[in-house]
């Protein structure tokens, strides 16, 4: 076996010295019976019908590859990606270039090797994947910081912020670690806004009823002020007729004028006529009436007095209080 990799050696050395001899291009050109000959551009391989100056050169098939200049007569086969291993099936692969089998999303390779693919290690909830798997390594899990949450389990997901709440709401719920938090109406304001309106509906209704019972008061005090002033007038007030019915022998009245009555005021009115009121009586005729302690009409007339009968007396009553 030593005896057959140093003959190996020692003709792979001449071939190196020949074509350096012949200043044949290692990577394009192969040496052949002392010549300069083309190879195959990577993606083909090398049919038997070729010649040194006029190699024929075959495309790879499906699955296959070719990824440097050749003079081999088959091209390479792709590895095969099982998918019961977990690895991703690629759609197409490349005729130059060898596929890689790659694991499928959400798993890694179990070994450098990567015979096999195994899934990612999962993050539970309140906790977020630090560093996310990958091809070549499994997740790492972190947990989630003061005020951000995670409410599930997965190999890539992040702990999320807990949420702001906004004007006219408030925390009906504290986040935690697992869950977010939860917002609710603020229902004190509405409360608050309510009792505002009502206190400001009450306050106008005492108002208009403070108004109204100010009013009815008002019209209250005016008409017993004038019911007053009535009958106070009407008690100081004297009779005002300056006739009054005497009786007569057949059972008639006659009209007879109380002494005293007519005065004249012609001074003060520059006539001759006594001035008198509604009633026909002056206002000395007025003057010149009392009434006794036994309830009749006295009339005064230059120092004397005189009583006057009680049906006189009655009558004037009658009619002073007709006049009220």
């Amino acid at each position: 076996m030593k005896m057959l990799s140093r003959m190996m050696t020692v003709l792979w050395a001449a071939a190196v010295i020949v074509a350096a001899e012949l200043h044949c291009d290692l990577l394009t050109q192969h040496e052949l019976n002392g010549k300069c000959c083309q190879k195959c551009p990577p993606g083909t391989s090398m049919s038997q019908l070729s010649t040194c100056t006029d190699p024929q050169c075959l495309q790879c098939e499906e699955d296959e590859y070719q990824d440097t200049y050749t003079t081999e007569k088959k091209c390479k086969r792709q590895p095969y990606c099982d998918p019961n291993k977990n690895f991703h099936v690629p759609e197409k692969t490349s005729k130059t270039k060898k596929s890689t089998c790659m694991c499928k999303l959400g798993f890694h390779c179990s070994s450098s090797e990567c015979l096999t693919c195994v899934p990612h290690r999962p993050c539970e909830p309140g906790w977020e994947a630090l560093i996310r798997g990958n091809q070549t390594h499994d997740t790492v899990c972190h947990k989630c910081p003061e005020g951000s949450f995670s409410n599930q389990t997965s190999w890539d997901s992040s702990c999320l912020t807990w949420t702001k709440c906004e004007s006219g709401y408030v925390i009906g719920r504290s986040g935690s670690a697992q869950s977010d938090v939860v917002c609710e109406k603020n229902q004190r304001q509405h409360v608050a806004i309510v009792c505002v309106v009502l206190l400001l509906v009450i306050g106008i209704l005492l108002m208009v009823a403070v108004k109204i019972w100010r009013s009815t008061r008002r019209e209250g005090d005016t008409n017993e002020k004038g019911c007053g002033e009535a009958c106070v007038r009407r008690d100081r007030d004297p009779p005002k007729e300056g006739l009054i019915a005497s009786p007569t022998s057949d059972g008639d009245h006659e009209e007879a004028t109380l002494p005293g009555v007519q005065t004249s005021l012609a001074e003060s009115n520059g006539s001759g006529k006594p001035e008198e009121n509604e009633d026909g009586l002056s206002e000395a005729a007025l003057e010149n009436l009392h009434l006794s302690d036994k309830g009749n009409y006295v009339t005064q007339e230059n120092g004397k007095a005189e009583v006057l009968s009680r049906q006189e007396s009655q009558s004037m009553t009658v009619t002073s209080e007709m006049s009220c």
